[in-house]
């Protein structure tokens, strides 16, 4: 006769202590990453963290972070790509779009080296503004939104990555780079590159840096300097041939964050009521986050600049691009204009023309 097993008080089976399953480093399915299952779906995940962790390194030979080839990084990206144009149930699609974002902090190198941990990450985000621009052209309208909140995450996720990185000059740099090098998702060189892929980031970048430095994690760092982390903007608002770009980047991002940095920068009567206050005012005071937690500059520092120095340091970093020689004339003409309007001081245009 068979012994009996042991059971609760309830009559029930007592429960197995979970075995830890090991994570293996390899490519996992795309059905796998887009499953119904969350617990499906973290393995998965799992798997793909230990395998750009490892990197181009499959035999850990090397002391240092050894990145994918540019073929192998296509392909994995090709294959996310297409995972996440196949996720059809909305959960899915926002919980897949944040997993894919979040890897760009949780890639973490043998060598447990912050610069190898901050190239990883970088290699895999380069991967995925390439497999942007790629892939662009063969979106539908019906898949079109999904797409849109993908790129919403991923920049979130750099913003928090630069911070992790304490807002250093070359971890900006090379982000930027990423962005407005020659069939990159900014550049103003390459007409191949869709424009609408820019347009939509200037719809959203200030909403996500906003965000970001709202976080707990983010506003421990130094403060944000954001003429920096704008350097894109900056640049294709000055040498972009399509004037539909130049006026979307300035009613998305240049003229609401003046705004709202004149704003702050001014201290409202004591009689003024926010009931009195117009729309339009409320609207400008967005961004709280932006202009309590910049500072000026191009390298993170502790010191956060209060808001007309940040206007002004705005205005000065727009006129410096358009007096590059690189600038395009209109495009020059257009931003003298705002500075003009917005209180510069001519006599540096005078300089400058001089």
């Amino acid at each position: 006769m068979p012994a009996p097993t042991s059971t609760t008080r309830k009559g029930k089976s007592r429960a197995q202590p979970e075995v830890e399953e090991k994570v293996e480093a390899a490519l996992p399915l795309g059905k796998q990453l887009a499953h119904t299952d969350k617990k499906v779906r973290d393995r998965a995940v799992a798997s793909l963290i230990a395998f750009l962790s490892q990197g181009g390194d499959t035999e850990g030979e090397s002391s240092n972070y050894v990145r994918l080839s540019d073929a192998e990084m296509a392909k994995l990206w090709k294959g996310l790509f297409y995972c996440f144009w196949m996720s059809d149930k909305p959960l899915v699609q926002q919980a897949l779009a944040a997993d894919l974002a979040e890897l760009l902090l949780q890639i973490k190198p043998r060598s447990d080296s912050s610069k190898d941990r901050f190239e990883a990450s970088l290699a895999f985000l380069e991967g995925f503004w390439d497999a942007i621009v790629r892939e662009w052209a063969g979106l539908d309208r019906l898949r079109m939104d999904k797409f849109y909140l993908l790129i919403r995450r991923y920049v979130n996720a750099t913003f928090r990555l630069l911070a992790r990185e304490k807002w250093n000059k070359e971890s900006i740099e090379a982000v930027n780079q990423i962005l407005i090098k020659k069939g990159g998702a900014m550049t103003w060189e390459d007409p191949r590159v869709p424009s609408s892929i820019a347009t939509h980031l200037a719809d959203i970048y200030l909403d996500e840096l906003n965000k970001a430095l709202g976080m707990p994690e983010v506003d421990s760092q130094p403060a944000c300097p954001f003429t920096a982390v704008l350097q894109p903007h900056i640049l294709l608002l000055t040498r972009t041939p399509t004037s539909h770009v130049h006026t979307r980047l300035m009613s998305s991002i240049f003229t609401p964050l003046l705004a709202s940095l004149s704003l702050a920068s001014t201290t409202p009567s004591t009689d003024e009521r926010p009931s009195k206050r117009s729309k339009k005012e409320s609207s400008e005071s967005m961004y709280a986050h932006i202009v309590m937690h910049s500072c000026v500059g191009d390298e993170g520092k502790e010191e956060r600049n209060g808001a007309e120095k940040l206007r002004m340091a705005l205005l000065k970093s727009m006129f410096l691009a358009a007096a590059d020689g690189k600038a395009g004339e209109t495009n020059r003409r257009k931003v003298y204009t705002v500075w003009r309007q917005e209180g510069g001081d001519d006599d540096d245009e005078d300089e400058d023309e001089e």
